[in-house]
């Protein structure tokens, strides 16, 4: 740890080169010693989660928790009903055709058309009016697909559902990562991962319930697609806007009530709130692009943010591609090819397995923040290459041999091992990691981008692999093997490791000539210097190039 001592020489060298500035910008030696001793004061206070502001903030986290349960709903239901003969009758289609794949595709359409809207209105209204957009327009598309008539009906509302979940996906994570506190936010962010695990549970169990609901069961899921909808559209204006948020527009007391309440204890002097706001005021720019819905360029016109945008548009991508689409999306396929041909059979075990997946979520939450973010993604990307190579013979005998059950319970074991182990670490980190190592002025249009990438990777991969079902079998999986480990070799000499830093924190990472060996670092009295003198710096340029 560096001592007090250092930090304040190295503060009144800094602040005879200071000048003056606008008030969120000011970062005086006082306030940047109050910082970095705050810094030593939370290393002997360890943060509970049992005190009444935590519990405050847990009430503010399980609304904006709904935005997770309607992306989870909403991603889960058509994969149980792929596996619905009345639904498929009705529509004259077939579990894994090309038809199949546009009623999936259309969804992740409707994301991308979206997206350029998204950024926008968070940066300009706000975290919660995003949230309440992409509540409203999920309303909507779910009454229109549950109502559907025709295809063509049916593939409207499924591209309004997408549009509307683009919000949700965006707005809601942005929000969560944003008011969490920096020492739970790992856990508090995972869990807003694993709470669309109880969508997906909700929407696979109700469809196993509604295949015994005559043939116009399969309406019954599109119809509960309105209640978590629903409960974020009711709830979502009672929640604090988040303070980065408010410090973007230059509203510094309101942020700090926030901070005071749902972080500090109510104490205005507690060490936590001081750090953050000093952090906060010096890094975020109440000019910056955020307040230009077309400028999209602090994403990448330094190396800092370059090497941001990297770990964000890979992390986007990887999250599809890595084979988790093929568990969630088409897991009765996966087990027709591992001889499983029996409907009742196909949904009852779609729906253990997103049960499990759940726990597994769960586990994954708490570990980010004991192991790091790193550890676990590569421990869990080596296990799902190991998994695959095991389903693919056993898949086969499975498929050849339809009365051994033995094969075809061990090809069932490892689709439901790579599954637990991607939603162990993936699930909670893809959405989270994206929001970390963003800054406050670019995160909306970042996560927004980061969700283009999302779609695009989605759309092209469940079009896809519907036909590759078809056409390979259980040889696709050969290719995840090979696209898993190149991204084995990307994590481990790009990604850096953001467990223990607050948001501001991490421009001392990204800033450094080598991200993964810095984060590798433990985090001392000068990281919060570093942090301070790096966002005064980065604030005054970007505001004299706006000037220009």
């Amino acid at each position: 740890m560096g001592s007090i001592k250092e930090v304040s020489a190295h503060t009144e060298h800094s602040s005879e080169m200071s000048t003056s500035h606008e008030e969120h910008k000011e970062t005086d030696p006082v306030t940047v010693l109050s910082a970095a001793q705050a810094v030593e004061s939370l290393d002997y206070i360890k943060p509970s989660p049992w005190t009444p502001s935590m519990f405050r903030l847990y009430a503010v986290l399980l609304c904006a928790y709904l935005g997770a349960c309607t992306n989870g709903f909403d991603g889960s239901v058509m994969g149980g009903l792929n596996a619905m003969t009345s639904y498929l009758q009705y529509f004259h289609m077939e579990s894994a055709s090309a038809s199949t794949g546009l009623v999936f595709a259309i969804y992740g359409i409707g994301t991308i058309c979206a997206l350029p809207f998204v950024g926008p209105v968070n940066d300009r209204l706000g975290r919660r009016a995003g949230m309440f957009t992409g509540a409203t327009i999920v309303i909507i598309g779910a009454i229109v697909i549950a109502k559907s008539l025709t295809t063509g009906m049916f593939l409207g509302g499924r591209f309004i559902l997408g549009f509307g979940v683009a919000f949700c996906n965006i707005s809601a994570p942005v929000h969560v990562g944003e008011i969490a506190h920096p020492y739970w936010r790992g856990t508090l962010m995972g869990i807003y991962s694993s709470l669309a695990g109880i969508g997906s549970i909700m929407a696979t169990w109700v469809v196993y319930a509604a295949q015994f609901l005559g043939p116009s069961g399969w309406r019954i899921p599109l119809w509960c697609q309105l209640i978590s909808s629903g409960l974020l559209f009711a709830f979502v204006w009672t929640l604090p806007e988040s303070p980065r948020w408010l410090v973007a527009q230059g509203r510094l007391e309101a942020a700090r009530k926030v901070l005071i309440r749902y972080h500090g204890e109510g104490n205005p002097e507690h060490p936590l709130v001081k750090l953050e706001m000093a952090e906060m005021e010096a890094q975020i720019s109440s000019t910056g692009s955020d307040k230009r819905w077309w400028d999209y360029s602090e994403l990448w016109k330094t190396r800092a943010a370059r090497r941001r945008l990297l770990c964000v548009l890979t992390m986007a991508t990887f999250g599809q591609w890595s084979g988790s689409s093929l568990t969630s999306t088409y897991l009765p396929v996966m087990l027709q090819n591992a001889g499983i041909t029996s409907q009742q059979k196909k949904l009852m075990l779609n729906g253990i397995f997103t049960v499990l997946t759940f726990l597994a979520n769960l586990c994954g939450a708490r570990l980010m923040d004991k192991v790091g973010r790193r550890p676990l993604l590569l421990g869990t990307l080596s296990f799902c290459v190991a998994c695959f190579a095991i389903i693919i013979p056993t898949s086969k005998y499975a498929t050849e041999n339809p009365d051994n059950s033995a094969i075809a319970n061990t090809s069932i074991a490892f689709i439901y091992l790579f599954g637990l182990s991607w939603y162990l670490a993936w699930a909670p980190l893809s959405p989270m990691y994206i929001v970390e190592v963003l800054d406050t002025n670019t995160r909306a249009k970042g996560k927004s981008l980061a969700q283009l990438f999302t779609a695009v990777a989605s759309t092209v991969i469940t079009y896809a692999s519907s036909p590759a079902f078809a056409a390979l079998k259980y040889y696709l999986y050969a290719i995840f093997i090979g696209w898993d480990i190149m991204e084995l070799v990307v994590i481990y000499f790009f990604w850096p490791e953001t467990r223990g830093r607050t948001l501001e924190e991490l421009e001392e990472v990204f800033s450094a000539p080598n991200p993964v060996k810095k984060s590798l670092e433990p985090k001392t009295s000068q990281t919060v210097m570093n942090a301070i003198h790096a966002g005064k710096r980065d604030v005054e340029m970007t505001e004299n190039t706006n000037a220009v």
